[in-house]
C-alpha cells in the first residue's frame, strides 16, 4: 500500500532536503580554518616544506598553514598572499617560515626569515592584530606598511618605504622606531640603530616589495665582421 503525504508536508520535506544538500556543498567550498596564506605565484625554483614532509615543488594556489616553510633558489621568486591580502615577495635564495598564534580578531602573524630577503606590503591590521617579521636576531612589529626585510649572518636590515615599524634586538632588548624613508639595522652583538635611507636603498626596497614583472637586459656584442649587435634578454624579478 502506498501512503501519500499531504502536499504541504511534501514541500517542507523537499525544502529541508535541498537546504541540507546546499549546506553540504557550502561546507565543501569553505576554506580550512587553519589556512593562513596561499602560494600566489612562483617563478623558477620555489619549494615548500610542511611539517615532517620532505621539500616539494610549491604549487600556485596551494594553501599555507602555520609552520610551513618556503624556499627560493637562484633567480627565483615566490609571492605569498595572506587572507587579509598582505603580500610577501620572497626574493631569490631565501628561506622563511610562516607562523601564527591567537584567533581571528586577536591574531599575531609572523614571517621568520632564516636567510635572504623578503619584500612586504602589509595591509592595515585590525586593532588587536599584528604582523611580525622575525629572525634569530630581531623582531620587527608592523600594523600596515611596505618595505624590505633582509638578513645575513645574524645582521638584519629593514628598509621602510611606507608606514612605521618598531625594530627590536632580541639580545639587548633595545628597540628603535623606523619610519618611512628610513633604514634600520639590528646586529647579533645587540646593536640596533636607524638612519635616513638613500634614494637607491628606498628604490631597491620598493622594487623588492612590488616587482614581479618581466624585465629586459640589453647586451652589446660584435659579430664575426666586427659589427655591433644588441641582444635583448627578458627575465623575471
Amino acid at each position: 500500500m502506498t501512503m501519500r503525504l499531504p502536499q504541504s508536508v511534501n514541500k517542507k520535506l523537499m525544502m529541508c532536503l535541498v537546504g541540507s544538500f546546499l549546506g553540504v556543498i557550502a561546507m565543501g567550498y569553505r576554506s580550512d580554518p587553519t589556512t593562513m596564506a596561499m602560494v600566489f605565484k612562483t617563478i623558477q625554483d620555489v619549494t615548500k616544506k610542511s611539517g615532517s614532509l620532505e621539500w616539494s615543488k610549491a604549487v600556485k594556489g596551494e594553501n599555507l598553514i602555520s609552520g610551513d616553510q618556503i624556499r627560493t633558489g637562484k633567480q627565483s621568486l615566490a609571492i605569498v598572499k595572506f587572507l587579509d591580502n598582505s603580500i610577501f615577495r620572497v626574493r631569490e635564495q631565501s628561506l622563511l617560515t610562516i607562523s601564527g598564534e591567537g584567533s581571528r580578531g586577536s591574531e599575531v602573524k609572523s614571517i621568520e626569515l632564516d636567510s635572504g630577503a623578503v619584500g612586504f606590503s602589509v595591509q592595515k591590521q585590525k586593532q588587536n592584530d599584528l604582523f611580525r617579521l622575525t629572525s634569530p636576531t630581531s623582531v620587527a612589529s608592523i600594523r600596515g606598511t611596505k618595505g624590505k626585510w633582509s638578513g645575513d649572518g645574524g645582521n638584519d636590515t629593514l628598509v621602510v618605504v611606507e608606514g612605521l615599524v618598531n625594530l627590536l634586538n632580541n639580545l639587548s632588548k633595545n628597540n628603535v622606531d623606523v619610519p618611512a624613508g628610513f633604514i634600520g639595522f639590528s646586529r647579533s652583538d645587540g646593536f640596533v640603530s636607524s638612519r635616513k635611507a638613500s634614494g637607491q636603498e628606498l628604490a631597491d626596497a620598493d622594487n623588492a616589495a612590488t616587482s614581479n614583472t618581466v624585465n629586459e637586459l640589453k647586451l652589446e656584442f660584435k659579430d664575426s665582421k666586427g659589427n655591433k649587435k644588441e641582444l635583448k634578454l627578458k627575465f623575471n624579478r
